[in-house]
Order: structure tokens, then C-alpha cells, then sequence
């Protein structure tokens, strides 16, 4: 026998798109106000845990890290890392930041005065040279005519403190470098200037 079974119309429930965008809108302002009010990215830098004095490497001092909304012009990090052999060219108080401005490499502890040398662009590496490398100097001493030219290592791994261009005209293609130098090669370098040629080489890392 068969069973007849009538299936009635069901009505479905319109939707509202005003509620539907008006749920879309409540979220966009939701997450709006989350963004609005999110507290900002604090970063790691370093401060002086205890008065510090100049001159001593970090990695021997009372180093804390502070956390602030911007670290421009700080000593970003939560260690001392890489800076260990930097030292501090003035004394900090403790809990004063440190400031990149204010610290030194090794090299400037070792060799504290600064020479400056003009040179013609392919005596000094086409200028490629930035602060941070290191150059050995070469000195040719340029005879007269009854006298041999000559060239010599005059001093290894000098480090480059600056390295300084100039608008001028009379410095155009010359090279302006700043070297960290000790009394000895401060006198020998003054020296060179008016004996001969000095050539600088950048030191592989």
C-alpha cells in the first residue's frame, strides 16, 4: 500500500541586511577601539645599574635594561653583547641611559688621539672606507733622482674613526679619513705627509 506524504511550504525568515551591517560595523569599531587604546611596543635598552665610570669596558661595569616606547639615539639590546670591549667616553649616573653618541671602541681606548689625512681617492681605497674598518698605511718614499724610491708597512690595523667628505672644491676626488693613532704613529704619520705617498689598504674582517 502506498503512503502518501504531502510536504507543506515552510517559510524561511527573511534576513535583515541592516542588522547584518550593522553588526559589521560594531566589530570595524570594536577593533578600532582595541587598536586605539593598545598600549605601545616598549624596547629593551641599556642603562647604567650603578654610577659608571669612563673609559672601562662594559662587560666589566653594573649594566640594567630599561624598557621604553623608543630607543632612538639609545643603546638598544637587553646585554651588552657585541659592545663588551666599548667603553664610555664621559661618566653616567646610575640609571641614565646610554647613549650611543657617548661611547667609544676598544681601539680609541688603546689609541685615544686622532690623526686626520687627506689623500687622492686611489691611495685611499676609492674612499670606499667607513668608520669601523680597519687599514694598514704604506709609506713610498719618493727619492730624487740619485735616490730609490722605496715602499714599507708603517703601521697594521689602524682603526678608521670617520671618514669625512667635503663640499669643497679644492678637496674634490681627495679622500678625508680620520684614524685612531697612538703618540708613536701620530709623529710618524706627521711625518710621511711631507717624505713621500702614503697608501691606505682596508683590512679584511
Amino acid at each position: 500500500m502506498a503512503i502518501g506524504v504531502g510536504v507543506r511550504d515552510i517559510t524561511l525568515p527573511n534576513v535583515d541586511r541592516r542588522m547584518i551591517l550593522g553588526g559589521i560595523l560594531a566589530a570595524i569599531a570594536a577593533f578600532g577601539v582595541l587598536q586605539m587604546t593598545k598600549p605601545p611596543e616598549r624596547l629593551p635598552v641599556l642603562v647604567a645599574g650603578s654610577d659608571l665610570a669612563a673609559g672601562r669596558p662594559l662587560g666589566e661595569m653594573d649594566i640594567d635594561v630599561r624598557y621604553v616606547e623608543s630607543d632612538t639615539g639609545l643603546v638598544a639590546g637587553d646585554s651588552v653583547g657585541d659592545l663588551a670591549d666599548w667603553s664610555l667616553r664621559v661618566p653616567l649616573a646610575e640609571g641614565e641611559p646610554l647613549v650611543t653618541s657617548l661611547m667609544q671602541p676598544p681601539e680609541l681606548v688603546i689609541s685615544p688621539n686622532v690623526i686626520a689625512l687627506s689623500l687622492p681617492a686611489e691611495n685611499a681605497v676609492l674612499g670606499r672606507l667607513v668608520a669601523g674598518d680597519h687599514v694598514d698605511i704604506y709609506l713610498t718614499y719618493t727619492g730624487g733622482f740619485e735616490v730609490e724610491s722605496s715602499t714599507g708597512l708603517l703601521a697594521s690595523r689602524v682603526y678608521v674613526v670617520e671618514v669625512v667628505t667635503s663640499e669643497s672644491s679644492v678637496d674634490r676626488g681627495r679622500v678625508n679619513v680620520l684614524l685612531a693613532v697612538d703618540d708613536r704613529l701620530a709623529n710618524e704619520l706627521a711625518s710621511a705627509m711631507h717624505s713621500g705617498a702614503i697608501n691606505l689598504i682596508r683590512v679584511a674582517p
